[in-house]
């Protein structure tokens, strides 16, 4: 249970890392004005 714990915990702060991230570039694309640009660039 331990390991497991750890390893949710983990996983969560950097699906929320991500998710912060994703929203700032959003944001900036939008004031960039590359909201078209950004879903080709995705690999």
């Amino acid at each position: 249970m331990r390991k497991r714990n750890e390893v949710d915990t983990r996983s969560t702060l950097s699906a929320t890392q991500e998710v912060l991230y994703s929203n700032e570039f959003k944001k900036a694309d939008k004031a960039g004005g590359f909201t078209d640009y950004q879903p080709r660039r995705r690999k």
